[in-house]
């Protein structure tokens, strides 16, 4: 494939990642923010005293102890409740590092942050859900454990490459001698 070639595609990968970006964070925000139907949605909205009884956490852990060690929740919804908010933010750890070409923790950190913490607070404002720090932790810890895989397995690989030069080069010290 010529070099011509691969920059006309570029800009068409690049548009595809971006265009993977908002069809997930669309998805995203249907699953977490829009959950209820139009009607539910409306009367939330609409009736203030709902958000007096907005659940608010702010104490980090509390909700993942709760979860995890209990014992007044079904195993089921536990591993659903914990295990979602980190697959949620999966794919920000794939698309994030993708969309600005290097494996950065700090910018997948500060995306995965960003989101989630507008999501939260979203939930907070409406009432469409409750807002908790927990699942901050969750969702960044999510996102960032993509990024943290795909830089081990890019470290291994760059690693992996310097082995097989290193050999090569004995092979061919060792053909010369001979």
């Amino acid at each position: 494939m010529s070099v011509k070639r691969q920059r006309e595609r570029a800009p068409l990968v690049t548009a595809l990642l971006w265009l993977c970006l908002i069809a997930y964070l669309l998805l995203l925000l249907k699953v977490i923010l829009f959950k209820f139907d139009h009607d539910t949605i409306v009367n939330i909205l609409n009736d203030t005293d709902e958000l007096a009884y907005t659940r608010v956490n702010l104490v980090p852990f509390q909700t993942i102890r709760f979860y995890a060690f209990s014992g007044r929740v079904p195993a089921s919804v536990a591993v659903r409740n914990l295990a979602g908010n980190i697959l949620a933010f999966m794919p920000i750890g794939v698309l994030v590092p993708l969309l600005s070409r290097s494996l950065s923790l700090g910018r997948t950190f500060l995306v995965g942050l960003f989101l989630s913490g507008g999501i939260e607070l979203t939930q907070y404002f409406t009432g469409l859900g409750s807002c908790d720090i927990d699942d901050v932790i969750l969702n960044v810890l999510g996102a960032m454990s993509v990024t943290l895989i795909l830089s081990a397995l890019d470290l291994l690989g760059f690693f992996l490459k310097k082995i097989a030069k290193f050999l090569s080069k004995s092979l061919d010290k060792k053909r010369r001698r001979v």
